[in-house]
Formats: structure tokens, C-alpha cells, sequence
């Protein structure tokens, strides 16, 4: 019985947490891979980590450190399967695909922003969106996380684990390139 009441806690508290950062850990997500489908996966397997985790979370992070520590983590692994996939599958767009006898070329998705997109932001945030997006992964990750999620170096190092060292440099790359992507939009 005693164990029951356990686990119940445990499931309460971590729904709790769920609670308070589920939209934040989406939000993060929604920056950094700018596909909504994905940021949701993301985020699910984040969360899924964090429960099967709670157990040994001993509170010397705060719960918020935490859970982007995993995100970032679960962030990295899907750079790692996708760097992956795409050694399998590298071919030139241009080729075509023999299928049955009949030749087709690949379709590629349309990348164009939906419509709810284009009505839910102005044309300067979607500019910067699409300039972080376009940042080599190495520091798309901190660029949304000290100028987009307001965390600290000193959080950011704690979460992806490295040097604050390193953590300033690259938000310092970041953030100069950035600048260099969007210097047309703010010059007068």
C-alpha cells in the first residue's frame, strides 16, 4: 500500500511539473527545429526522460535547469539519428527515383510558412525566427536559450553541461552571426 502511495506521489508531482513547464519546453523546441510536428515529438521525449529520471532528481538543479538539461540531451540525440539517416540517404534532389519502371524526381515539401504563421507574427519576428533557424546547430540551441528563453550563462552551462566559457563564446558567435543576417532589417 505504502508503495502505491508512492508512485501516486510521484505521478502527482511530476504533473505538476509537466504543468508549469511543458509550454516552455515545447516553445524551446518550436525555436530551435521550426517544425511544430517535430518540436511536439521533442518535447513528448523530453518529458518521458524527465519521468522515467524523477526518481533520482535530488534537487541540486533547479527542476527548470533540469528539464532543458534533458531537452538540450534529447535535442543533441536527434542531431545525432538525423546526421545519421542522412549519410544513408544522400543523393542529389535533381536525380531521379526509378520506381516500377517509371522514372520521378523527388518532391521536395514546401517550406513556406502556413498562414497562421504568417497572421501570428510580424514580419520582424518571423525574420529573426528564420535567422536563428538558419545558425549552425552548434549555436542555434544557445542563441534561443539566453536571448529567447532569458536563461543565464551561468543555466546555460549547467544545462548543456559545458564550460562557461564556452557557453559565452558561443552565444558571442551566435549572436554576432545574427547580427550579420539581420543587419538589413535594422538599418535604417
Amino acid at each position: 500500500m505504502a508503495l502505491d502511495d508512492d508512485k501516486e506521489e510521484r505521478r502527482r508531482r511530476f504533473a505538476e511539473v509537466v504543468d508549469a513547464y511543458y509550454a516552455r519546453i515545447y516553445n524551446l523546441f518550436c525555436h530551435i527545429v521550426s517544425d511544430t510536428h517535430l518540436a511536439a515529438d521533442l518535447t513528448q521525449d523530453t518529458f518521458v526522460k524527465a519521468y522515467e529520471a524523477f526518481g533520482r532528481f535530488r534537487g541540486e538543479a533547479s527542476v527548470y535547469t533540469w528539464l532543458y538539461r534533458i531537452a538540450i540531451n534529447e535535442y543533441r540525440s536527434y542531431l545525432r539519428r538525423l546526421r545519421r539517416e542522412q549519410e544513408f540517404v544522400s543523393r542529389s534532389l535533381d536525380e531521379p527515383v526509378e520506381t516500377d519502371g517509371e522514372s520521378l524526381f523527388t518532391q521536395l515539401p514546401d517550406p513556406s510558412p502556413s498562414a497562421l504563421q504568417m497572421l501570428e507574427k510580424e514580419e520582424l519576428i518571423q525574420r529573426i525566427h528564420q535567422a536563428v533557424h538558419s545558425l549552425p546547430p552548434r549555436y542555434r540551441a544557445f542563441a534561443v536559450l539566453r536571448d529567447l528563453e532569458g536563461m543565464s550563462y551561468e543555466q546555460i552551462a549547467e544545462v548543456t553541461g559545458l564550460p562557461l566559457d564556452t557557453v559565452k563564446t558561443r552565444i558571442a558567435r551566435a549572436r554576432a552571426l545574427l547580427r550579420r543576417k539581420l543587419e538589413p532589417y535594422y538599418r535604417g
